[in-house]
């Protein structure tokens, strides 16, 4: 694997030959779904670390006919996130409910859907803290595949527009482990534990049981893979 693909598709070598081999199984599924619509929007939801974004990049490389969108791509901003974080009283709603641009999803979705050829949207840079320059995105894929949090969550209106749910159900010990090591070596001598007062993660862990508990995702699903 060269430099590019370990950027491309984070994680162990061997998290990424799993992450392949349920790819390639998804892309099976959607050779059978497309020949049901004009456009094609699957998406793929599990708990954070479940190795949602790896899927999603290993779809869009077996299958040139998919355009793999990542929900992380459209966070509001740390600074939106963090007011919102203050002046909640339930501080784990914020993550359920308003930790993303739903909004601009929504207008690719809508773009893809229309038979728009491209779309330029904002996306957000982790290293930077602020957004990137205007993305363009290329929206004559017969395919689109969306990764991310809370996909399946009935009070987003992106819910609607999606035909096929893949559920990653991930071990919540050993997908927390995984996130800590990556964001260790991320943040460095800044960085966090899940237990600090300043370490948000604690709230997402409490509004993404109460998704599991109240909404059952994973039952919902058309296709549930065990991380």
């Amino acid at each position: 694997m060269n430099p590019g693909e370990q950027k491309l598709f984070p994680g162990s070598f061997l998290t990424m030959i799993k992450s392949e081999r349920i790819a390639k199984k998804i892309c099976q599924e959607i050779k059978v779904w497309k020949k049901d619509h004009a456009k094609l929007i699957v998406a793929v939801d599990g708990y954070a670390g479940s190795g949602k974004t790896t899927v999603g990049n290993f779809i869009a490389k077996h299958d040139k006919d998919v355009l793999s969108v990542h929900l992380d791509d459209f966070i509001n901003h740390w600074k939106v996130r963090k007011q919102m974080i203050e002046k909640a009283k339930d501080k784990s709603k914020v993550f359920e409910y308003h930790w993303y641009r739903y909004d601009d999803l929504e207008r690719l979705i809508r773009a893809f859907l229309s038979g728009k050829k491209s779309i330029k949207l904002k996306t957000y840079n982790y290293d930077k803290n602020d957004f990137n320059p205007k993305q363009t995105f290329d929206l004559s894929k017969k395919v689109l595949v969306i990764d991310g949090i809370f996909l399946f969550h009935p009070k987003h209106a992106i819910t609607k527009y999606i035909h096929k749910n893949i559920y990653l159900d991930a071990d919540f010990a050993k997908a927390d482990k995984k996130r800590i090591t990556r964001e260790k070596k991320k943040w460095g001598k800044n960085y966090l534990p899940d237990d600090h007062p300043d370490n948000w993660v604690r709230y997402f862990k409490r509004a993404y049981k109460r998704y599991i508990n109240k909404h059952n995702p994973k039952d919902k699903a058309h296709f549930r893979f065990k991380i």
